[in-house]
């Protein structure tokens, strides 16, 4: 079976999910975008504010130990199917071998990356910014001098990139082929030369020309191979002249020859463990997450005393709506036993909070009585709908 046209569908497939996530919207929102201005992370419908990154953290926990499982028991098999280096490289063909073409064909070939480039610098700004704030901006003339900047810079690094490095990022600075020799074991996913059946390799080479990197695969595995499987269906090719099956091939172990994987091994046993814990803990957060919080802070002018004699003092309310959809919130207090307290009816025991906002109301609490030293209290939000959630602060109530 040939393999490269499945991993080109593969990364065609990852290319175009880079290209129109910032387009796709749930409930009015990017469906994977972090906004600067609000410092809220948009992952398919859910806000993630940033006093709740503890959620994103557990969730690249998660993901770095799947990553690391997966490398442990299937090798550098990221490198050749979904790494954007990959992937891009692969997108970019037409810049491949450019010295056999004309002068015509390589002008040609080195604009349309530079158009390729600095589509890329915008799609990456938009996930940033709104794209559909973005592109009109960007028509009008006045997208802003960050964003049209890191357009720029990123589309320059990245023509840099896919004009100039390519593949060779891969097999000398990209640090996760540094690091393979310590993420893979003996009876990791490799692709070799068979090694019960190297006799029968007839020294063709096509393997050796088909690397990207320059590796000749039958001198053993090389940390420089990304397993693109090029080398594989350049044998297929030539054996099946022969009517013989590919030499080279994906396969277990060091000797080549292995076609299963024995997945159960201390250090994948220990890495699926701390993958599971992860995903079960952000499982837990995300359930247990508050749909809002709020603060109390002291009014400048926060403690007088009324005509009448009673104590007054002044808050600011803020409140935080997590949800995308309006909310609505009970306000309820909770004094101490000595002296009543109560609220002035500035804003009633109900407050109407819109979705995705902060919004701020005074606060006014008054004794009924006539106190002589500070009061601690509870004030508690309560939702007022189906799903019932509180939270609860203390302040003081100061005396003068």
């Amino acid at each position: 079976m040939i393999i490269q046209p499945i991993r080109r569908k593969v990364g065609r497939f990852l290319a175009a999910l880079f290209f129109v996530l910032p387009f796709i919207t749930i409930a009015g929102e990017s469906a994977f975008r972090f906004d600067v201005p609000t410092l809220r992370l948009h992952v398919f419908g859910v806000q993630i504010w940033m006093q709740e990154f503890s959620l994103v953290l557990l969730a690249i926990m998660f993901l770095v130990s799947l990553f690391l499982l997966v490398t442990f028991v299937y090798g550098r098999v990221w490198c050749g199917w979904v790494c954007p280096q990959t992937v891009f490289t692969d997108l970019s063909c037409f810049m491949d071998r450019p010295a056999g073409k004309s002068l015509v064909s390589k002008i040609s070939a080195h604009g349309l990356l530079m158009l390729l480039s600095l589509f890329c610098g915008f799609i990456s700004v938009c996930y940033v910014v709104s794209p559909y704030d973005a592109i009109p901006a960007l028509l009008n003339g006045n997208l802003g001098s960050i964003a049209l900047g890191s357009t720029v810079v990123i589309a320059v690094l990245t023509y840099i990139n896919f004009a100039f490095v390519r593949q060779t990022f891969c097999a000398t600075i990209c640090p996760y082929g540094k690091i393979q020799g310590a993420l893979t074991d003996s009876k990791s996913l490799l692709i070799q030369l068979d090694s019960l059946r190297k006799d029968e390799c007839i020294g063709c080479k096509s393997c050796v020309r088909v690397c990207p990197t320059g590796l000749d695969i039958r001198k053993g595995m090389q940390v420089a191979c990304i397993m693109c499987a090029r080398c594989v269906d350049a044998c297929t090719v030539v054996m099946a002249k022969q009517k013989k099956k590919s030499l080279i091939n994906y396969s277990f172990g060091m000797e080549g020859v292995n076609t299963r994987s024995e997945l159960i091994r201390p250090a994948s046993t220990v890495l699926a463990l701390v993958c599971l814990f992860a995903f079960s803990l952000f499982v837990y957060k995300s359930a247990v997450r508050s749909s809002f919080d709020f603060s109390i802070l002291p009014h400048p002018m926060q403690t007088r005393v009324t005509k009448s004699g009673e104590v007054m003092n002044a808050y600011i309310l803020s409140i935080k709506n997590k949800r995308r959809e309006d909310i609505h919130l009970r306000l309820s207090l909770q004094p101490g036993e000595q002296t009543p307290l109560s609220f002035r009816h500035n804003i009633n025991d109900m407050v109407l909070v819109e979705g995705g906002l902060v919004e701020k109301f005074p606060l006014f609490v008054r004794s009924t009585g006539e106190p002589t030293e500070d009061i601690p209290l509870n004030i508690t939000l309560t939702t007022d709908g189906d799903v019932l959630e509180n939270i609860m602060k203390s302040v003081y109530f100061n005396v003068p």
